[in-house]
């Protein structure tokens, strides 16, 4: 053997108790006395794991120094074990003057072993005599080295059993638990350490290993707030090794019977059987896998077993789907009759804004009525029961350090609800749920059988209230949309009647509105045609004027309606408004020219896709682009921009005629306002009405913006969408 490999050899396990150490160092545990009287214990251990190790060493040490470092080793055990006591009694915070009787005991009978051991003073005592038979001095050397360690890890078992005993279900009982496999393991170790035989360490060796797994526990204890079940992970555990055990017995016998059956073959034909016998053993290797698999879990996870024969009839039992109500009594019911609990109650979990979780009630046993509460998104609890599935009891909350940051007012409300289990329900990843258990009615605790057959049930029925949930959303929604439905459409129907009704009114009432005006203008006409006096033409001329005035809302108001008429339907689909921008300035190109007014189309985005109807969408814009060429100066210039905003698409008409007063920019878009045109203004007419209602129908805005005496910004906001590629 190498000096490498003894190296290796040697600090293997110490390194690893001292990587325990630095990760114990990295994990911040909040409780520093707790974190120094568990590094203490590892550092001895450490110290005698490489001791005992120490007899690979060969020739690499002085023998003195090998002699020297086996003695240390063997009182840093004890050392150890007092550690052990001492980390117990500050893990459960257990009262001092019992922890310091037997440090001071296991103390004493560790200085007797020093003072009573013959390899540090190189003296031997001669035998003495105790009741009567002859004794050694290694023997009494032997039974105080025992009895130091013995002492203090009777101790912790004592202190820790006595706090399970008292305990209810809960995660605290789990890590409760998961100190009292520390301590046995410890104690399995240190009794196989016990074993001194010459020349064989294999005692010592495995020892060494048992103890290394205590303190592996241990400190996964200590770090890790939330642990899996204990016997849970047992049984797994086994299930997994026993499996492992029974395919690689198998396998060796089967490649026994192999190596046997072809050794006296040709080299051909042994080629030949070796690939048909890899075959057939690589079928019979993949059937015997899952036999394996479920035969292990058969044994030794019986609750999984029983949860995947209840998930088997999960299509039949989904077939009738109830209301979430209802089916959270039948839950119910199913625990009160199995848990023997009259106080219980269902809440469903919602997300609320700010990534709080709000539980709830559904349904309970009892009459009284829960109230709502909310959690934090960083609350302890609500973390538990988004990323957990296992129960969280009451006293997990009263007592771990986890839910030190619970606020004090979620604890009242807790206690309010006089709840000793929550038992979280998942579906996937989404929480749907959570059941709240009281005290049973016979006074009993809730044990493991409990836990597994509340687990069975939840994972029976969570499924389903997750669909029923879902199914009693979609009902909500689609009752709702059916009742938006039916009012949009009594309201689409009162909307055609009554454009209907306008459209008559329009057609009765047209020809009275212009007959009166019409007979006043023939007559003033024929005045004017018959009179011979200067003035009197004159007069008429005015009056005929003012006539015309007169008339020209009512051709307006008529023209409007009936061009309202002719946009009643819009045949809406996807259109480029850069295509309908290029349309409007070749209608309009000879009324630019005529006028030299330069038009420019800008299009600063790919997206210029709109939903809408492209015939109608064009008039709009040339509505816009008429309005800009016509009050334009002469050689003039239209900019027309096309740009996205967020999600909307933004088309702008821009030109450099003389503005419009800012008295009268509220009105342009209304068009029947009476604004009429100066010396210097603008009459918005009847396009920009139009194009602002031909925009509105199509989802969007208008804008306009102007300066008096430099132009005028007029600006559609239509809904952007994507095209399909």
């Amino acid at each position: 053997m190498t000096l490498t490999q003894q190296l290796l050899i040697i600090s293997i396990v110490p390194l690893a108790l001292l990587g325990m150490l630095i990760s114990l160092w990295r994990s911040k545990v909040r409780r520093r006395r707790l974190f120094w009287r568990w590094s203490f214990t590892l550092v001895m251990s450490a110290i005698w794991a490489s001791s005992v190790l120490s007899t690979f060493g060969g020739n690499m040490l002085p023998p003195v120094i090998l002699y020297n470092w086996g003695i240390a080793g063997t009182y840093a055990l004890p050392l150890a074990a007092m550690g052990l006591l001492w980390t117990t009694a500050v893990y459960f915070s257990t009262p001092p003057k019992y922890t310091r009787s037997a440090i001071i005991i296991s103390g004493a009978l560790w200085v007797t072993a020093v003072l009573l051991d013959p390899n540090i003073w190189g003296a031997s005592l001669p035998p003495i005599k105790l009741l009567g038979e002859s004794t050694r001095q290694f023997d009494l050397w032997a039974a105080a080295w025992i009895a130091s360690w013995l002492v203090p890890t009777a101790g912790a078992w004592m202190q820790t059993q006595q706090i399970n005993a008292d305990l209810p279900q809960s995660l605290y009982r789990n890590r409760v638990r998961y100190w009292l496999l520390v301590i046995f393991l410890f104690f399995a170790g240190s009794l196989l350490a016990s074993i001194q035989q010459p020349q064989q360490p294999g005692w010592n060796q495995a020892g060494l290993l048992v103890n290394f797994l205590a303190m592996l526990t241990g400190t996964l204890t200590l770090r890790r707030r939330n642990l899996p079940d204990l016997k849970l992970a047992f049984r797994q555990l086994m299930s997994r090794l026993t499996g492992i055990l029974i395919i690689f017995g198998l396998t060796l016998a089967a490649l026994y019977f192999i190596v046997q059956f072809v050794s006296g073959m040709p080299i051909q034909t042994q080629r030949v059987t070796l690939i048909a016998a890899a075959f057939i053993f690589a079928v019979f290797f993949a059937w015997l896998v899952q036999k394996v698999n479920r035969l292990t879990r058969r044994i030794f996870l019986p609750s999984a077993a029983r949860k995947a024969a209840i998930m088997a009839d999960y299509d039949n039992e989904s077939g009738n789907l109830p209301d979430p109500q209802a089916l959270g009594r039948l839950l119910l019911r199913m625990v009160q009759s199995n848990l023997a609990t009259d106080d219980a109650w269902l809440f469903l979990a919602d997300d609320a804004p700010g990534g709080k979780l709000v539980l709830r009630p559904l349904t309970g046993l009892s009459a009284a009525p829960q109230e709502t509460i909310d959690f934090a998104h960083d609350d302890p609890i609500a973390l538990y029961l988004r990323q957990k599935r296992d129960t969280l009891a009451q006293y997990d909350i009263n007592t771990l350090d986890s839910f030190a940051a619970v606020p004090e007012e979620t604890r009242e409300t807790l206690r309010g609800w006089q709840r000793v289990l929550y038992k979280p329900l998942h579906a996937g990843d989404s929480l749907i749920g959570v059941l709240a258990l009281g005290a049973k009615y016979n006074g009993q605790a809730y044990d493991e059988k409990d836990l597994e057959l509340l687990d069975a049930l939840a994972t029976q029925t969570t499924p389903l209230l997750a669909q029923a949930c879902h199914a009693a959303s979609l009902r909500r929604i689609n009752d709702y949309v059916f009742n938006q439905n039916q009012a949009i459409a009594r309201d689409k129907r009162h909307l055609a009647e009554l454009v209907t009704l306008y459209s008559q009114f329009i057609h009765l009432i047209s020809p009275e509105l212009r007959r009166p005006l019409n007979a006043l203008s023939q007559e003033v006409q024929r005045f004017q045609d018959n009179s011979e006096d200067e003035r009197q033409k004159t007069f008429a001329a005015q009056l005929d004027q003012q006539i015309g005035r007169a008339r020209a809302p009512i051709d307006n108001l008529i023209t409007v309606s009936t061009r309202i008429q002719m946009r009643e339907d819009f045949a809406f689909e996807p259109v480029r408004l850069d295509s309908a921008a290029q349309k409007a300035i070749r209608n309009l190109r000879t009324m630019a020219d005529a006028r030299r007014v330069k038009v420019v189309l800008n299009v600063d985005t790919p997206m210029t896709t709109v939903l809408g109807d492209e015939e109608q969408l064009t008039e709009a814009v040339q509505y816009l682009l008429h309005n800009a060429i016509k009050f334009n100066k002469i050689g003039g210039e239209v900019q027309m921009d096309i740009a996205a905003i967020g999600n909307q698409l933004c088309l702008r008409v821009q030109d450099t005629g003389v503005g419009i007063p800012p008295d009268r920019l509220d009105g342009v878009w209304t068009g029947l306002s009476g604004i009429r045109a100066n010396g210097n203004g603008r009459s918005p007419g009847l396009g920009l009405p139009l194009a602002r209602f031909i925009v509105k129908s199509h989802g969007g805005d208008v804008e306009a913006v102007s300066a008096y005496g430099s132009g005028s910004t007029f600006s559609i906001f239509l809904p952007l969408i994507l095209e399909e590629t």
